[in-house]
């Protein structure tokens, strides 16, 4: 429990393009053999200096937009998750944690490229367990959710049917849900096929 405590908060104070990543990837040969388990219960962001408010440039032109974007990202777990081989769960929040007066949306964006990666790094992550439970609880009070794809995953049959009738009771806002290709969720809650 050292090592995974340690890991995680090296993971919770770790700042992209300010920390370096080696500072965590050192750990790995230490800690592989025993962690089972991450809860990283927040993700900073990178810290982005507002160079228009140094310069006194009311200016906003693409590039200082595509420069802003660039390093919105967070930290890219595929590396790191690749080295344990014997990872079983994986909890994270994408956000900053007493943030206090310093709160800016900012701080909790989950960005396509996060989202991409992530998706990457659990994929290489074959020890995992099922995590179709936990999904529930974030889409049993979701109205924002139009469209969930679940193709690649290996949930349980029971979970599939649990992530079902969650997502039936918000249809007004899911448009679109697709399941394993053997699973299919249709348009009512008593579905032959689930």
């Amino acid at each position: 429990m050292f090592f995974e405590r340690h890991l995680e908060n090296i993971l919770k104070f770790f700042i992209p393009s300010t920390t370096d990543p080696k500072k965590v990837l050192e750990l790995v040969p230490l800690c592989k053999g025993y962690v089972r388990k991450l809860e990283i219960d927040q993700f900073l962001p990178p810290v982005q200096v507002d160079e228009k408010e140094e310069s006194n440039d009311l200016t906003d032109t693409e590039e200082d937009a595509n420069f802003n974007e660039a390093y919105t990202h967070h930290y890219d777990l595929k590396d790191l998750i690749t080295a344990l081989p014997h990872l079983e769960e994986l909890h994270l929040t994408y956000g900053v944690k007493s943030c206090g007066m310093n709160f800016e949306w900012s701080l909790f964006n989950f960005t396509e490229q996060d989202c991409f990666s992530l998706a990457a790094a659990v994929k290489m992550c074959h020890n995992l367990k099922d995590g179709g439970k936990q999904l529930l609880e974030g889409l049993a009070n979701n109205k924002t959710l139009t469209k969930l794809d679940l193709r690649h995953t290996e949930v349980e049959q029971e979970t599939g049917f649990l992530i079902h009738q969650i997502v039936w009771a918000n249809r007004e806002a899911c448009s679109s849900v697709q399941t394993c290709p053997k699973q299919s969720l249709t348009a009512g809650p008593h579905s032959s096929q689930v």
